[in-house]
């Protein structure tokens, strides 16, 4: 007989129902679970979004400690099509006049014509020596510094196309390239690169035992000191040459007409001749200076606009202290900034509204800088100074604290020691005569040098840490061990771990309870039918009893 495995069946009684309800009431608590594990992943996804805008307000603060980027230089030529230039120094700050009597050229020259790429040339070996050609004294002098290059032309390279090759693939210091001109297709090479040291001179040792004449393979000799047509077998297309120009009435001669070293800091790019003075001015890009400026700002507002946001009614961090706490340190941070020059982001333009977000006022920036040139650098950059000319601030790490250092030598730098030295009191680390600030020790990282045979108590040096190194390190404490944001991130996983597990074991106990509900109904369905059935034949046989009595 088929048992009955669907509760209720056997009595009627909505047992299905019954056990729904219960277990209902019993998944409460598992919901309440899952509904807080939500919540809480919810809160972790938005300290990821706070982590992520501390993480970009950090990177545009860290441009700000670049001097390059405080200072960002603009070259302007009166003329761009002779002369135009760019500034990565400060130093190169200045007006400047020039004149451009010759560029920078490459030497080239251009063989023969022959019918085809394919043309056989001859055999033998190529010789390419860089050097310069004097016309004056029909000299060549070869480039001390280029090693002469040999290159073996025999039957597998010999056409026109395999010399070209074969050239290219020598790395000689020359390009050769096929041109054709309407009359057929002439080898031309040319040298890598410009000035007159690197023209170049082609010997050839010819198999056809003649190696200067217009056949074979000597057809490419050229020797610009022999006669053309016997060693000066190709045809001059440009002779290498200097660039020769004057800056500030200044003679300067250069190989190239990408000039860095005439004015430290400054690259001038020669375009043209003129002999009409140009004149490059090099300052401040203010432009660009508030361009970077901006990008902090907007990075600020996010971060601010953020944390404000989750201190709302409603948001999911309003009883969180964590976005309080970090506003709150922000913008100490900011106001406390420069307060070694006793400035502040507002003397450079940056202000405050009263909801606390950021704004640039640029006319007040570049009024600022017209009195003070550094007054941005002395805002965000770590700065240093010496009292005593014989030491030189190098510079200071994360780890130096903003002071002013005793800098004290017993043992002097002569060249090929190492100094010995203290800085705030306390024995310097040292290489050459270089020191740098003790570990351990609030001058820690300070790094400075001293000159040669300076000893005895050398002043001080004070250390000033600008605001994009402290507002960095700050966000960099932030993400470190037992910082805020990790703390607070890992607390929240540790909750979704804990809060997972009590789900799956009160999961597993409401499987056990289920199954409890279901045993003890079936049991009383089946013990309701047994006395539904009981009753339903007591009722039968008093029907027929009191059916027989009549």
């Amino acid at each position: 007989m088929t048992s009955i495995t669907s509760a209720g069946i056997g009595s009627g009684l909505d047992v299905e129902g019954i056990i729904s309800k219960l277990m209902a009431a019993e998944r409460i608590p598992l919901n309440t679970i899952k509904t807080n594990t939500q919540t809480t992943q919810t809160k972790l996804s938005i300290y990821g979004i706070i982590k992520s805008s501390f993480d970009g307000l950090q990177t545009a603060t860290n441009t700000l400690k670049n001097l390059s980027n405080i200072y960002p230089l603009t070259a302007t030529s009166s003329n761009s099509s002779v002369v135009t230039g760019s500034a990565t120094s400060a130093s190169a700050k200045g007006s400047y006049s020039l004149t451009v009597q010759q560029l920078a050229q490459k030497q080239s020259i251009a063989a023969n014509a022959v019918s085809t790429t394919d043309t056989a040339i001859g055999t033998g070996t190529l010789t390419i020596t860089l050097g310069s050609y004097n016309a004056t004294g029909n000299t060549f002098t070869a480039n001390s510094s280029a090693t002469p290059v040999s290159i073996t032309i025999n039957s597998s390279n010999q056409t026109l196309s395999g010399v070209k090759d074969a050239i290219n693939n020598a790395n000689a210091g020359v390009t050769a390239s096929i041109i054709n001109d309407g009359t057929g297709n002439r080898l031309v090479l040319t040298s890598n690169t410009t000035g007159a040291v690197n023209g170049f001179k082609v010997g050839v040792v010819d198999n056809d035992g003649t190696n200067t004449d217009m056949s074979g393979l000597s057809m490419l000799s050229y020797d610009p000191t022999a006669a053309a047509g016997s060693g000066k077998n190709q045809t001059s297309l440009a002779s290498a040459q200097d660039a020769q120009f004057t800056l500030n009435n200044i003679a300067i001669t250069k190989p190239t007409n990408n000039v860095t070293d005439a004015v430290s800091g400054l690259t001038l790019n020669l375009l043209s001749t003129t002999t009409t003075p140009v004149t490059l001015n090099v300052g401040l890009d203010s432009t660009a200076l508030q361009g970077t400026l901006n990008k902090f700002i907007a990075a600020y507002n996010q971060i601010q606009g953020n944390l404000t946001d989750q201190q709302q009614k409603g948001a999911t961090l309003v009883n969180d202290t964590t976005p309080s706490q970090l506003e709150l340190t922000l913008r100490n941070t900011l106001r406390n900034s420069g307060s070694t020059y006793g400035l502040t982001l507002a003397d450079i333009g940056i202000n405050f509204d009263k909801t606390g977000v950021m704004s640039l006022d640029s006319t007040k920036l570049n009024s600022a800088l017209a009195t003070d040139p550094r007054i941005v650098e002395k805002v965000f950059a770590d700065t240093g100074s010496s009292s005593d000319s014989r030491v030189r601030f190098n510079g200071g790490t994360s780890l130096t604290r903003t002071g002013t250092y005793a800098i004290n030598v017993s043992t002097a730098y002569n060249g090929t020691n190492t100094v010995v030295g203290t800085i705030n009191g306390v024995n310097a680390n040292a290489i050459g005569n270089v020191l740098t600030g003790a570990t351990g020790d609030a001058s820690e990282g300070l790094s400075v040098t001293i000159a040669s045979g300076a000893s005895g108590s050398l002043g001080t040096v004070t250390y000033n840490k600008g605001l994009a190194s402290t507002l960095s390190d700050w966000i960099t404490s932030l993400n470190n061990p037992g910082g805020a944001l990790v703390s607070r991130t890992d607390g929240l996983n540790a909750k979704i771990k804990s809060l997972n597990n009590d789900a799956s074991k009160l999961s597993d106990r409401l499987t056990i309870i289920e199954a409890n509900y279901r045993k003890q109904f079936n049991s009383l369905d089946t013990l309701l039918a047994s006395m539904q059935a009981t009753s339903s034949y007591l009722t039968q046989q008093l029907s027929a009893l009191a059916a027989n009595t009549k």
